[in-house]
């Protein structure tokens, strides 16, 4: 099935992607091509990010601060179908929710604690492998009232798939030159890092060390209490420890500072 918009929609998305290309900050990228993008399928929101091959998200926001961004990239996104393919292959993939929903989709955790609160409705997500460590990602969504994506919309996130490739890309590349700038996350001795760059982890007890590596996955402190038999109280006074040791105040700081320890730097 052919794509069809309207000369106008195609000038709108041709100057979003002539204005992301010139971008000099995530956000900005971001805006920019979101912008564009939604209005040429008819989304009511669009979001890009990066899935890391060591597992976590990272969702840019595009009007400010997001809470739905943090909450997911802090530990939802791995109950979203679309990030666990993601883990489960390197192939590239651009599909509707519809292909990933065996029916229970309404009865999922992820439905419950994303879906729900944000009044979403419909989803297309394209995930481009961008090297060994990063893959973009471009999600559409509809609200509740909207007509569900068919065919043409899902032929023409296809059409436009070469061009999301490259925001995504120049997305990958100023996120990575962001983070090595970033104060929270600079080697030194008050961000708890090593001169090398990486956390300091040495410093943390068996235990706090334990606890850090579940909260780098996402964990919660009732999540964490259930795994390690222990009280929520316990884990939290950990955790405090854990964050006064490495020099961070959250659990967002916490998984970026080891991100990027894991990044090479830029050449």
């Amino acid at each position: 099935m052919q794509p069809a918009f309207s000369l106008e929609q195609f000038g709108r998305w041709s100057q979003g992607v002539a204005a992301a290309a010139r971008a000099d900050s995530t956000e900005e990228i971001a805006a920019t091509f979101t912008a564009a993008a939604s209005g040429l399928l008819a989304s009511d929101r669009a979001y890009v990010g990066l899935y890391l091959r060591n597992h976590s998200s990272v969702t840019i926001d595009d009007r400010g601060p997001d809470p739905w961004n943090r909450n997911y990239d802090a530990h939802l996104y791995r109950l979203d179908p679309f990030f666990r393919m993601f883990a489960s292959t390197r192939q590239d993939f651009l599909l509707p929710l519809a292909a990933l929903d065996r029916g229970d989709f309404r009865r999922t955790a992820y439905y419950r604690d994303f879906y729900e609160p944000s009044r979403s409705f419909d989803e297309i997500t394209g995930v481009f492998n961008l090297d060994n460590r990063a893959a973009g990602y471009v999600t559409f969504l509809r609200f509740r009232g909207a007509p569900a994506f068919g065919r043409q919309d899902l032929a023409l996130a296809e059409a436009i798939s070469g061009a999301t490739r490259l925001v995504l890309q120049q997305l990958w590349l100023q996120w990575r030159t962001e983070e090595q700038m970033r104060p929270a996350v600079r080697c030194g001795e008050e961000a708890g890092h090593a001169p090398n760059g990486s956390l300091r982890l040495s410093r943390l007890s068996a235990r706090e060390r334990q606890i850090a590596d579940l909260l780098i996955d996402g964990g919660s402190a009732k999540s964490i209490a259930r795994s390690l038999a222990i009280s929520p109280g316990t884990v939290r006074n950990h955790i405090k420890q854990v964050y006064a040791k490495l020099g961070i105040h959250s659990q967002v700081e916490l998984m970026a500072a080891v991100r990027v320890a894991d990044m090479v730097p830029l050449p």
